[in-house]
């Protein structure tokens, strides 16, 4: 209920407050291009609900991420993460933060595919032995096509206090522009392994098949809801994601 009336009384806040172009969000796990606007803040509320087995009502869990975005200059973005996880054995619990840079090349259409660079520093509650700092990195594609938008991230990831390889994953998405402010997409996500175990589809790796819709309630809120559906033994049965982008 207490989310329910945060989100009704930022809907409100922004109804009240004039129209701008807004910077807008169109995926739920690929990273886009855009960046916010110089001087301009966003904060980003992340839900899931991961069903880990869909048959048993006690598998699953709660993911929330607050994330705080500042434009820098405009191409460069920075932001703060906060993230806190359920589950019945742990109740609400802090989970990690992390902070994240992204960087447009050019300005979008200048380039034949538009491209940015991401990295990310993560730093998860617990002991370190357990519970590594992390680096992630994503090299960002997308372009274009009249109504249609292609998407691509390549991402890799290496844990900072164990002797570990670098892991690799994927996105992949497409949305159509159905009206200026909803689109609809379909994304996939797969991770590949390490150096040593790397492939595609292997059944051990996760791999997730995500419809989306993406709408802007009012120019300064957007809106973006799905499923993910897990196509691996090793993949959670189902993940309900929403995100509620606010633009100040």
């Amino acid at each position: 209920m207490r989310g329910g009336m945060v989100l009704v009384g930022l809907w409100l806040w922004c109804a009240a407050t004039p129209a701008a172009q807004a910077h807008l969000r169109d995926y739920l796990v690929n990273q886009d291009y855009y960046t916010a606007k110089q001087g301009e803040f966003e904060v980003e509320l992340w839900t899931d609900l991961n069903l880990v087995d869909a048959d048993r009502d006690d598998s699953y869990t709660f993911r929330e991420q607050v994330e705080l975005e500042y434009g820098l200059t405009s191409h460069l973005q920075l932001a703060y993460y906060e993230v806190y996880t359920w589950n019945r054995a742990k109740d609400w619990e802090r989970d990690q933060f992390k902070i994240e840079a992204k960087y447009r090349l050019a300005e979008a259409g200048q380039w034949p595919v538009d491209v940015a660079l991401y990295t990310e520093y993560k730093n998860p509650d617990g002991p370190r032995n357990a519970r590594s700092d992390a680096f992630e990195n994503k090299l960002i594609l997308t372009k274009d096509l009249g109504p249609w938008n292609l998407v691509a991230n390549l991402i890799s990831e290496k844990d900072i206090n164990t002797h570990s390889d670098w892991e690799f994953e994927y996105t992949a998405g497409i949305s159509y522009g159905m009206t200026p402010r909803t689109r609809l997409g379909l994304e996939l996500k797969e991770s590949l392994g390490d150096a040593d175990e790397f492939g595609i589809r292997r059944k051990d790796h996760q791999l997730y098949l995500v419809p989306g819709l993406y709408s802007s309630l009012t120019p300064h809120l957007r809106l973006l809801v799905g499923p993910a559906f897990g196509l691996t033994r090793a993949s959670d049965d189902v993940q309900l994601k929403s995100l509620v982008e606010v633009e100040f």
